[in-house]
């Protein structure tokens, strides 16, 4: 019941917090089906909770044990289908209790139940499929070496942020077509560490096909300049905000294959191209991702300045939860890929804290309730202002257009 109620809450939560969500392939996961659930761990723990609050099955999750020592933790953590695992700054006593946790998991996908492994085994935050650890695939193989008949299933999953650490951003998360284990149970009874690594290969190139991999990090900063260029192509309007399509990751990552495949003299070429319109882009006082806007036209300017009292008065009324998990998390997150989880969370928890305050105050002096439609009205209010002011380019449209037409010359020269 704790799981359902949070799902609820946390997905709405997740649609205000994102600009765009974009899924496709959850017809990949099977209500009567054991599936291991490999993703890739690019930020923290937003992850796991988009793929518990979008996917259409309940997910159990290997987590860290540390946190479960934690007294008040403990039960929001049973109750939400979590599940220790221990690590080995944790202590050797500690690591011991990892049978537990294995029997655990064998257990929940002997039901026919889902669990969430993080198949590169930490976080970092980076366009790129790291290494996949052993782990996910001796987890496989001991549950069919429980019950040699079932039916189990990996689905390679990738998650694909333009901007992991940022507000109102985009995240694109692809299922893609689920492995068979029993395929490969066979050779596992013959030869443990040829069908691990059988096993574990077949599983990176799965993962990868749902994943915008960049072999060279170098070539990032290429590759963020001619994903922009491509994304102003395509602007989508605000709403729906989650939306079941292919088209953002298919378009980035094949920007990333064209930039794989640009030898030196051509990424140096690129480069120079790119600096051009870096320049040009200055001279109008834009910055890169001032692409991916609307340019300002009259009927915008209007809008953002008949709207800009409400959208004050909103700012004010939620200043206190906005500022505290705004300063929270600049204060207590020194690694990056946790910036956006802990934001949200934090936030999250202060607003809730916030609306439960306020309605106590209307219950005891005895206000209207339209006091607290009102707050939520001018809360929503203030989302959809702050979409519409960051998604504006403050510059005249013809000029706009022209520096996006050097971009768009700039991706034709692309193989």
């Amino acid at each position: 019941m704790f799981y359902k109620f949070l799902k609820v809450l946390v997905r709405l939560t997740l649609k205000i917090f994102f600009k765009k969500i974009f899924i496709s392939g959850l017809d990949h996961i099977k209500d009567q089906t054991p599936q291991l659930v490999a993703s890739n761990h690019p930020n923290g723990f937003l992850e796991p909770l988009l793929m518990a609050c979008f996917f259409p099955k309940d997910l159990h999750f290997l987590v860290r044990g540390d946190v479960f020592e934690n007294p008040f933790l403990r039960p929001i953590l049973k109750s939400t289908h979590q599940i220790p695992i221990f690590r080995f700054r944790d202590g050797f006593s500690k690591l011991r209790e990892n049978s537990h946790t294995i029997d655990e998991s064998l257990q929940v996908l002997i039901e026919n139940k889902n669990l969430l492994i993080f198949a590169e085994g930490s976080t970092e935050s980076v366009k790129k499929l790291r290494p996949l650890q052993k782990g996910i695939v001796r987890i496989a193989f001991q549950a069919l070496e429980k019950n040699p008949e079932l039916e189990l299933e990996i689905l390679p999953v990738g998650l694909n942020f333009t901007y992991p650490t940022d507000f109102n951003e985009e995240v694109m998360l692809q299922v893609g077509q689920p492995i068979l284990v029993q395929k490969y149970f066979e050779s596992y009874k013959t030869d443990k560490n040829k069908a691990h690594e059988w096993l574990l290969n077949d599983l990176y190139d799965a993962m990868k096909m749902n994943v915008v991999h960049l072999d060279d990090a170098h070539r990032s900063a290429i590759f963020e300049k001619l994903v922009l260029i491509e994304r102003s192509k395509h602007k989508k309007p605000y709403l729906p905000i989650h939306v079941y399509d292919t088209y953002r990751l298919s378009i980035e990552q094949e920007i990333a294959a064209k930039t794989n495949n640009l030898n030196d003299e051509q990424a140096t070429v690129v480069r120079h191209h790119l600096d051009e319109m870096d320049t040009n882009l200055r001279k109008i006082k834009l910055n890169w991702h001032d692409l991916v806007k609307k340019p300002l036209d009259p009927l915008k300017l209007l809008i953002l300045i008949i709207g800009f009292l409400p959208a004050f008065i909103g700012s004010v009324l939620h200043s206190i939860p906005l500022a505290g998990g705004y300063y929270f998390t600049k204060g207590k997150v020194k690694q990056k890929e946790f910036k956006a989880s802990i934001l949200m969370v934090s936030t999250l928890l202060l607003m809730m804290i916030w609306y439960i305050t306020l309605l106590a105050i209307i219950l005891i002096a005895g206000w209207s309730w339209y006091v607290l439609i009102l707050f939520l009205f001018s809360g929503l209010y203030l989302r959809w202002y702050y979409y519409m002011w960051h998604n504006t380019a403050f510059a005249l449209p013809s000029k706009y257009n022209s520096v996006q037409q050097q971009g768009l010359e700039i991706l034709k020269h692309l193989k």
